[in-house]
């Protein structure tokens, strides 16, 4: 009596397929994920058409059918697979673990913003979100917003495109109100995305600025209204001595050793006030609730 081994066959051509296919990818620069998704259904039709074969041969012979299980489950363990990688691939997951795996940290540049039309604006208020923001005083009658952020890169995408991407810019009445953004991420996957902004201001235009514990670089230069920085973590200020200014500090817990014209400290030994004069000081830098100030003066 003859034995049929259904399975065996199936297993060989599947190493004969998946050998060729391999082969092939070498040549064509294939996906080799993609070359798998696309010839496993071709398993189950060989190891179907084998079944079928040696059953009808079975009965036209004295022979039995026996079936190799290890082969078989060989066969589904690849069948098995070649389905899992099709369901990611439908859902979109597989090109997401793609990205990620060739993903590359990049510096990118920041859109510009720039805002000419300031008829009737007399004060900007701003939330520095998750930016490290420097701000600095211009004679050109124009606000604008420019820097880097850094963080995984996928390909050739670009997650920030527009100005809109990084800031809410609302104009009302006399104040332009500016919010800095979260840069976008994916809802699966999210890496340590970094910004850098340069915000430039007219010098006639007050500012209203809350930190949200994020550094902020500060040169008023030649200012020629108040500013107000609220709740930064650490604040470096860049003074010229010609200035005609005032810096304030109220309720920090460091500042630099200067000679402060006035300055009153708590228990804890953290300033509750603190004044610098330079020249008339008909103007104000006001810095309150930070953790450190940095006074520069040039």
């Amino acid at each position: 009596m003859r034995t049929w081994r259904v399975g065996s066959f199936s297993m060989g051509g599947a190493l004969v397929f998946l050998g060729v296919f391999l082969l092939l990818q070498q040549f064509f620069g294939w996906d080799p994920a993609l070359v798998l998704m696309s010839w496993w259904p071709v398993l189950f039709i060989v190891l179907g058409v084998e079944i079928l074969l040696y059953l009808f041969m079975a009965r036209t012979e004295n022979s039995r059918v026996k079936y190799d299980f290890i082969s078989i489950i060989f066969i589904a363990f690849i069948g098995t697979t070649g389905i899992g990688m099709a369901v990611l691939h439908s859902i979109g997951l597989f090109d997401f673990a793609q990205k990620v795996v060739s993903a590359e940290v990049r510096e990118m540049d920041l859109p510009k913003y720039e805002e000419s039309n300031l008829t009737g604006i007399k004060r900007l208020q701003v939330e520095t979100g998750p930016f490290d923001l420097s701000i600095e005083t211009t004679d050109q009658k124009e606000i604008s917003i420019f820097g880097t952020y850094e963080g995984d890169g996928f390909a050739n995408e670009t997650r920030i495109k527009e100005v809109s991407d990084y800031a809410m810019v609302e104009k009302k009445g006399d104040t332009i109100y500016i919010k800095m953004k979260e840069i976008p991420y994916n809802h699966f996957y999210r890496s340590m995305d970094t910004g850098e902004a340069t915000l430039l201001i007219p010098q006639n235009i007050a500012l209203e600025l809350k930190g949200n514990w994020q550094p902020i670089k500060a040169a008023p230069r030649n200012l020629l209204s108040d500013w107000n920085i609220e709740g930064a973590e650490t604040v470096h200020v860049n003074v010229e001595k010609t200035s005609n200014l005032t810096v304030a500090v109220d309720n920090v817990d460091y500042v630099d050793d200067q000679d402060w014209d006035e300055i009153k400290k708590t228990d804890a030994d953290s300033v509750e006030s603190a004044l610098r004069k330079y020249g008339k000081g008909e103007h104000r830098l006001t810095i309150k609730g930070a953790n450190t100030v940095h006074v520069n003066e040039k």
